[in-house]
């Protein structure tokens, strides 16, 4: 059995479960997380609380690398060394500051001056990457990453005040969004039958029809690797919405959004399509879309992945609720 964590970061923002304290940090709520210390204190409790649920994978979504709203930190290799986890990727949807000049990076990790345009800049100055975006932690093998970017919703101009003050109009661009992909190769016993499992991690666009795309685009791209495949992430699209654009199966149940009473479901696992096993039919946990909808393009696919059991939790940080399902390989 794999268990799969998915959870909006929101860059280690102190959430409704703030003010329960943990045996690391005690009462974490209202804490100003610009500071180095206050940040990885925050994560800190964060990582015992992950340690608990005892996921083998973790998700992120909105994680911060070197920003000054997170005191610097780089957020997912932190969390990762908190969990004593080896294997971890951060994949930037943009490179520069949360308020500034943000842009394309040229290589998504951002471990180096070379990986942003400004990099060698910024390092002539003393300053390391700084970005934005998805990560994966797993505390199992991850052999080979992969990154596809899926673009960015059209611009928003808004208005508040006098339709012929210039001073009234404000534009707002989209954020790019990208896929992060890891090819876990889980040891013997975990998914029996399962030698390499194609999962990837995603944040999608506020606009429902901007996120239509980029789930389509995203999970072509993820589908096209042979070997089976698990989508996870904030796809900013209820369940309804997703099980209606038939693009694969969805795993998991409970709603996620807001953290402090959640009502919605906005953050996913999808799989291939078709019947996970022979059996009774899909729960709420496993909603089964047309075998029509093939993934892969007729590449080999493998055993089909089944939830046997799922939920969500409400985390430390976020205004998100986590949601995690524990994977079988049906027989």
């Amino acid at each position: 059995m794999l268990r799969v964590l998915t959870l909006n970061l929101q860059h280690g923002q102190p959430g409704v479960g703030a003010g329960d304290g943990t045996a690391v940090s005690g009462s974490l709520a209202g804490a100003d997380i610009h500071d180095p210390a206050t940040a990885r204190a925050v994560l800190a409790a964060l990582a015992e609380e992950i340690a608990e649920l005892a996921p083998d994978v973790v998700a992120l979504q909105e994680v911060d690398l070197g920003q000054a709203r997170s005191g610097r930190l780089d957020q997912a290799t932190t969390l990762a060394e908190l969990l004593g986890w080896r294997y971890r990727r951060f994949a930037a949807a943009y490179a520069g500051p949360v308020a500034g000049l943000r842009r394309r990076p040229l290589r998504t990790a951002l471990t180096g001056p070379g990986d942003d345009v400004l990099g060698p800049a910024r390092a002539w100055l003393g300053q390391g990457p700084v970005g934005f975006g998805n990560a994966l932690l797993s505390r199992y093998p991850v052999t080979v990453w992969r990154v596809m970017r899926l673009g960015r919703g059209p611009a928003t101009l808004l208005r508040r005040g006098s339709p012929v003050d210039p001073r009234s109009y404000r534009l707002f661009t989209a954020t790019a969004r990208n896929l992060l992909v890891g090819r876990l190769e889980p040891p013997e016993g975990v998914l029996p039958g399962v030698d390499a499992l194609n999962l990837g991690v995603t944040h999608l666009a506020t606009r429902a029809d901007t996120a239509a795309r980029q789930l389509a685009a995203a999970w072509s791209g993820l589908a096209a690797l042979p070997g089976p495949h698990l989508l996870a992430g904030d796809l900013n699209l209820p369940a309804d919405q997703v099980a209606a654009l038939g693009v694969a199966r969805m795993l998991g149940d409970g709603p996620t959004f807001p953290a402090a009473r959640p009502v919605r479901r906005i953050d996913h696992f999808l799989t291939d399509p078709g019947s996970a096993a022979k059996g009774p039919s899909p729960t709420a946990s496993e909603t089964a879309v047309p075998e029509a909808v093939a993934s892969g393009g007729g590449l080999p696919v493998g055993p089909r992945l089944r939830a046997v059991a799922a939920g969500t939790h409400s985390f430390v940080v976020s205004d998100h609720a986590g949601t995690w399902i524990d994977l079988e390989a049906a027989v």
